[in-house]
């Protein structure tokens, strides 16, 4: 496909610049990576610029720094670079000390070896009682701890309140109620909701669109290990041939831009967040942005997604790690800062509607009324998932793009998931 094309060359290009990237907390130096004894931890992280959490975050990094004595290089970069990135500078052996990562990327960098095990560091933590068990469980792979958590939430289909008043409908509720306001834009001047197709939270919105007809991208089979098994099974075949028809009906009826065939969550949030869509499914991080946008952010309203009438809810759950690289020449620095991060101070200030700890909490819509959608919550199995989520991607572009139908689209993202899964050794033959 085109999008791997594309992929591969941002691989390549980017590998003349990561040498320059090479920093400090990755030398030779056995005083925490840095020259003359200095320690140096090198931090990427992946947070909205202007945001309130990059505020909160750099002002808790210079404490950090003014109270260990540590310095910190931290570089910021959208999760779809800082995933490319990291994958080249593995290659390279030339990686940060620790960076901000998505539950996509565990299977991945665990198999591929370039993740330290926290296992003890993590039960010698003093916080770790204020982290719920399935917390810990996401952090965890092969009985091994590889994470520090940093983010916790759910999505939710997140309203214009006075949009949908003034127009007089309700919140839709199922997938049949977005396809019946075929007029929506022509009558309000601008278009009742958006999909991501480009980027990480794509496959993240496939997800539980399948998973609302009970599909799974990869089941657990007997001997451990995955397979997709659309295609051999009608049923699931046919219901996942639903879930793309409703991508193209929703581009046909007018209900969405179609130019949003090629926007990621930059986009649509974005566009949620100003005013210009009047609907999207999206995080509680969206809170920050009624500071930057109080005229167009005071009348969100948090709802379920929508699903087809013949399925159920669902949402997709997201606990976000950070990792520590294995070749990190600075490990204990680099804890301490992912543990900092995960502190009941550093989530107070930067993640409180949306924290991992237990003992942080707040009243707001965007803490609980997104924890009320909690139970419906999936996540994506355990496997290497950059082969498969870039499969989704590029099932997605075949019937938004390149007008293919959407059975052919279901059956070739089945093969395509299968021979991913093939590729990384955990496919059930």
């Amino acid at each position: 496909m085109k999008k791997k094309v594309v992929s591969l060359m941002l691989v390549a290009a980017m590998v003349a610049s990561l040498a320059a990237c090479g920093s400090s907390g990755s030398s030779d130096s056995s005083e925490g990576g840095g020259e003359d004894g200095e320690r140096v931890v090198e931090l990427w992280t992946c947070w909205t610029e202007g945001a309130d959490t990059e505020t909160a975050g750099l002002e808790q990094i210079e404490k950090f720094e003014e109270e260990t004595g540590v310095t910190v290089n931290q570089t910021n970069f959208t999760y779809d670079m800082l995933h490319e990135k990291i994958l080249t500078a593995a290659a390279g052996g030339n990686v940060p000390d620790l960076i901000w990562g998505l539950p996509e990327y565990v299977g991945e960098f665990y198999n591929m070896g370039i993740l330290e095990d926290l296992t003890d560091r993590f039960n010698e933590w003093e916080d770790k009682d204020a982290l719920s068990e399935a917390v810990v469980n996401a952090m965890t792979i092969d009985n091994k701890i590889v994470g520090i958590p940093y983010e916790m939430t759910v999505r939710a289909y997140l309203t214009h309140a006075d949009d949908l008043s003034a127009a007089g409908i309700e919140a839709p509720a199922t997938w049949e109620d977005l396809m019946a306001q075929t007029d929506y834009y022509d009558n309000n001047g601008k278009y009742l909701t958006e999909l991501a197709c480009t980027g990480v939270r794509s496959a993240q919105e496939l997800v539980v669109y399948l998973a609302q007809y009970d599909l799974e991208i990869a089941t657990a089979q007997d001997d451990g290990k995955y397979r997709n098994t659309w295609t051999e099974n009608p049923d699931e075949l046919e219901k996942a041939t639903k879930v793309f028809q409703m991508y193209k009906d929703l581009v046909d009826n007018g209900i969405i831009d179609p130019n949003c065939a090629n926007w990621g969550w930059e986009e649509t949030d974005e566009n949620l967040a100003t005013g210009i869509v009047s609907s999207y499914v999206t995080g509680n991080w969206l809170a920050e942005r009624e500071a930057s946008n109080p005229d167009t952010m005071g009348d969100i309203a948090v709802n379920p997604i929508p699903y087809p009438s013949d399925g159920h809810p669902a949402t997709y759950m997201e606990c976000k790690p950070l990792f520590i690289l294995a070749d990190s020449k600075n490990k204990d620095d680099a804890f301490a800062l992912a543990t900092a991060f995960c502190s009941y101070d550093w989530q107070s200030a930067g993640f409180a509607d949306r924290s991992p700890r237990s003992d942080v909490s707040t009243d707001s819509k965007w803490s609980k009324d997104f924890q009320a959608l909690a139970d419906t919550g999936i996540t994506f199995p355990p496997v290497t998932l950059g082969g498969i989520t870039q499969a989704m991607q590029d099932a997605m572009a075949m019937v938004l793009q390149e007008g293919e139908e959407p059975a052919a689209a279901a059956e070739w993202l089945s093969n395509a998931v299968n021979d991913s899964l093939a590729d990384s050794g955990e496919l059930s033959e």
